[in-house]
């Protein structure tokens, strides 16, 4: 089933009022591929399963910080970000109605000493309302931790299934919502300094370099050769000579810390009415989306600070696989030079398919969720206080924590405001021989390398660049794709 239309219209954080507003920034782009549905449907599930993946998804895209938001290749950014608010509201509910239900056990309780000291209860009495009271207890306790499981297998079950079946509401803050839709559709990341430039993007299959003297012309009265133009004409020529077609864009990798502020990441001038503090770190923090003019410096040089690739990206399985390949280009002393570079994000672990295996139905929740409930009600129960008492000092840190990151934004140069690892890389299972669409992805990676070379010699034909270097460049890069493609995948497709 496909997923649920979560593209309502609503004013998002880069369509900004005010005289003052940033004038590169770009409304999201309708152009580009829509998520594919499968792993967006398994990763909303598995917020409701799994309490560390909801407890992820929120510190990562839902909590606001100084830090870029990651890309989440392939998946549905504010559909997974409203299941996770939902999953976690679940829980704080539980969790409230424990520490409500505690509370009233301790009244009781001391209701009935004060009851035995003065004399209206015996001791016998008293112990015969305490193990009353503890039966009854444990009783409710494990009716409530019930309720939450069933209600989180149920919603799982439901967005597995048909995300329409049970769509979950808005996120509570507009600002935070609308700089999820924008990263449904980013084209600029800035990575951390110290990591590798494509967050996100998974392991890194393999890279290669070209080096082509332009000098030697067939005719003086061609166009001029430059990375710019033949990423444009990549990004022209290579999606139609692959099928299934892959999407193609041009994005901007920023590299983060002292540096990161040269680049016009952030937006200036008035905030929009109405913003609370966390609302107003929303629209401070980096963006994520930029106008095509922005990405024109930093084509034609190599910049240590920000680069734009010429990316394509192919999709299996529902999202299941995705390859990257990553193309840049810049010209310098007469040299043509060109950068390659393929990633891939695999399948998801084992465990967050698990919800296809889930039964439905009054009786199958019984027996599954009935024994886990009688086993957690005690220790939720003893520790509601505690754990009610973590989510207010994790509130309060997280306002302290917003103060500092905005002034950070606003004052300082010396922060790495770069993305870390995505959701979509941490619950992905690396290990080849798990993997049943391998294949697929050998095939999606020299797919990309033979036709970038193609359109790499149709592009120095068309500029009348003499080809003879090229071509053995070329020919040495798929035989060694080739060898790399059989000692990555030989054992996992039976090569």
């Amino acid at each position: 089933m496909p997923a649920a239309p979560y593209e309502e219209r609503q004013v998002t954080v880069n369509e900004t009022t005010g005289a003052g507003a940033a004038r590169h920034l770009a409304p999201p782009s309708q152009s580009s591929a829509p998520p594919d549905d499968l792993v967006t449907r398994l990763l909303c599930a598995a917020c409701y399963l799994h309490d560390d993946i909801a407890d992820s998804v929120e510190a990562n895209l839902l909590t606001p910080s100084r830090r870029a938001l990651s890309p989440n290749w392939q998946v549905d950014q504010v559909a997974l970000g409203r299941h996770a608010a939902r999953a976690t509201g679940l829980r704080t509910a539980r969790d409230r109605w424990l520490l409500t239900e505690l509370w009233y056990l301790i009244g009781l309780g001391v209701l009935g000493l004060l009851l035995t000291f003065t004399g209206v209860l015996s001791l016998f009495q008293l112990v015969l309302a305490v193990l009353f009271l503890a039966f009854w207890a444990y009783v409710v306790a494990a009716g409530i931790v019930y309720h939450q499981m069933r209600a989180a297998r149920r919603s799982a079950i439901d967005v597995a299934l048909d995300p329409r079946a049970d769509p979950p509401p808005r996120l509570r803050r507009a600002s935070t919502e609308a700089a999820l839709r924008d990263l449904n559709h980013c084209n600029a990341v800035l990575y951390r300094s110290d990591t590798a430039p494509f967050v996100g993007s998974g392991v890194k299959l393999d890279n290669w370099q070209i080096t082509i003297d332009i000098s030697r012309r067939t005719e003086p009265e061609f166009e001029p050769v430059t990375g710019a133009a033949l990423q444009a004409a990549l990004l022209e020529l290579l999606p139609g000579k692959i099928t299934p077609r892959p999407s193609g864009a041009h994005r901007l990798y920023v590299r983060g810390g002292a540096g990161s502020l040269g680049v016009d990441l952030y937006r200036f001038g008035p905030l929009e009415p109405g913003l609370d503090r966390d609302g107003e770190l929303n629209y401070r923090r980096p963006v994520t989306v930029l106008s095509p003019l922005a990405f024109r410096p930093y084509f034609d040089r190599r910049d240590e600070i920000a680069r734009t690739y010429t990316c394509f990206q192919q999709s299996a399985w529902g999202g299941q696989v995705v390859v990257t390949l990553f193309v840049r280009a810049w010209v310098a002393n007469e040299t043509l030079f060109i950068e390659g570079q393929v990633y891939a994000l695999r399948p998801l672990h084992s465990e967050l398919y698990e919800v296809s295996e889930l039964e439905t139905g009054t009786v199958a929740e019984l027996q599954e969720l009935g024994r886990l409930a009688l086993i957690d009600a005690p220790a939720l129960l003893m520790n509601a206080p505690s754990t009610m008492m973590k989510k207010v000092r994790a509130a309060r840190l997280r306002a302290a924590n917003a103060d500092e990151a905005d002034a950070e934004i606003a004052a300082r140069r010396d922060v790495d405001f770069g993305a870390v690892k995505s959701v979509r890389e941490q619950v992905t299972n690396y290990d080849l021989g798990d993997h049943f669409a391998a294949a697929d992805e050998e095939v999606y990676y020299q797919a990309f390398v033979r036709r970038a070379m193609e359109c790499i010699g149709l592009f120095l034909t068309s500029r009348g660049v003499e080809t003879t270097e090229f071509s053995g460049q070329s020919a040495e890069i798929i035989t060694r794709t080739n060898e790399n493609a059989r000692s990555i995948y030989g054992a996992a497709t039976g090569g």
